[in-house]
């Protein structure tokens, strides 16, 4: 991407914000890079963005804008809180090292705070006090983050492993379930050997996770009235 400097504009910056984290990962990410991408000086980056911090946030922002833009909130809250929850998941897949970006930026940004102010809509009605519905949907939204950080990590891992001497990560692990000591069942290698472990970062895995938070808070409920 290469733009003459008075061309420059904020758009142009988050677009190859975008692209940088596809290529090199958020602990990489640095203004000066981000300069030699688009080909201009470091400080022409600074007359849109006072710090790479204030790039996160932005793009944390439009994480958020396309997640409420597109969410479903049809239903009862049950099915509203399931589907907005989804469509999170989905809008975090769909850019790079979004999840990292939603746990390192500050919801002071409009559609940041107005997804989180959704989300409190979606549970206000319940007779729940207001401690107990902001604690809950921090732990929805915390659960959509960590589930799509988890699994970019778990791709990360097995990316590394593969230039290890010993192998990829499943048969590291697989040679570990092998030594494992302790009284009772070896619970954790009949799983590995019915192939549970493959669900990990599934649908499957994602929404029997969610259908379990989502009824907890159900119950909850039920229990105050």
């Amino acid at each position: 991407m290469r733009i003459k400097n008075l061309q420059i504009t904020e758009q142009d910056i988050i677009k190859a914000s975008w692209e940088l984290l596809d290529d090199i990962g958020i602990e990489a990410f640095s203004m000066r890079k981000l300069a030699e991408l688009l080909n201009i000086q470091a400080a022409s980056l600074y007359w849109h963005f006072k710090s790479k911090q204030s790039i996160f946030q932005t793009l944390a922002n439009e994480i958020a804008k396309e997640a409420l833009e597109t969410a479903n909130l049809e239903g009862d809250w049950k099915e509203q809180l399931f589907h907005f929850a989804d469509r999170i998941r989905g809008v975090l897949h769909k850019y790079p090292c979004s999840a990292q970006l939603m746990m390192r930026t500050l919801p002071s940004e409009p559609n940041y705070l107005s997804l989180l102010n959704t989300l409190l809509q979606i549970v206000d009605h319940l007779p729940l006090s207001d401690s107990d519905k902001f604690s809950l949907i921090a732990c929805v939204l915390n659960y959509v983050i960590s589930f799509e950080l988890d699994k970019y990590e778990q791709d990360r891992i097995d990316l590394a492993m593969k230039n290890e001497p010993n192998g990829d990560a499943r048969e590291v692990f697989k040679q570990s379930l092998e030594h494992l000591s302790g009284d009772g069942p070896n619970v954790i290698k009949r799983m590995y050997e019915n192939n549970i472990f493959n669900e990990i970062g599934s649908d499957k895995m994602f929404y029997t996770g969610l259908k379990i938070m989502v009824s907890g808070i159900e119950q909850l409920a039920n229990e105050r009235q």
